[in-house]
């Protein structure tokens, strides 16, 4: 092989490996930034256009539980909060988070965010990835696996407690098209694990 065509190798192969330094870089770019308890108000809501028309001229139709007739469901209120979620940080894209503090009798119980998106098995394994390299010494109680209910869509699921991200139990769950996170507090998982049930049906 000849010098200039050596040459030439060598910086496609650079390129290439900047290529896959920048790839890596998006989608991890937030495990530096992932959120603490202690965040003050920032905005969860991106806004985006409404779900078009399908093909056939209906209305598209919708992929999951109504969240508000799910809380009512079970007795539980949602309310505003200025609690940042890791799903905002994770998909930096112009799509609808949406995010609410879960109260039950007036007391905080947990946080729910979810998105709706044809892309949020994408949106899961960038989420997984900026997760696993963000977890710390404190992390325990991992559960990271595809469920398959009987009678029920499959679900990718991921649990785990780090006190080091965040003082509750975390869950992020994808199912159809959605993908939903959950922050769990101390003594009120049955109560939140029976809302992901109702909300993963």
């Amino acid at each position: 092989m000849s010098p200039s065509a050596k040459i030439v190798t060598a910086l496609g192969f650079l390129a290439s490996m900047l290529l896959l330094v920048s790839a890596d870089a998006f989608f991890t770019y937030d495990t530096l930034f992932l959120p603490s308890y202690e965040e003050g108000p920032m905005p969860d809501t991106v806004p985006s256009e409404p779900m078009p028309p399908n093909a056939g001229g209906g209305v598209t139709k919708q992929t999951g539980p109504d969240v508000g007739e799910a809380l009512a469901s079970l007795g539980l209120e949602a309310k505003e909060g200025a609690e940042r979620s890791i799903l905002r940080r994770v998909i930096r894209e112009d799509v609808t988070v949406q995010t609410s503090i879960v109260l039950k009798d007036g007391d905080r119980i947990g946080m729910i965010s979810w998105t709706q998106s044809p892309l949020v098995k994408n949106y899961f394994l960038a989420l997984k990835e900026a997760l696993h390299t963000s977890f710390t010494p404190q992390m325990k109680d991992l559960v990271d696996e595809t469920q398959r209910p009987e009678k029920k869509p499959v679900r990718n699921f991921l649990s785990f407690r780090d006190l080091g991200l965040s003082p509750e139990r975390m869950v992020f769950v994808r199912v159809r098209d959605r993908l939903y996170e959950f922050r769990i507090t101390e003594g009120a998982e049955e109560r939140m694990f029976m809302l992901i049930e109702e909300l993963t049906n």
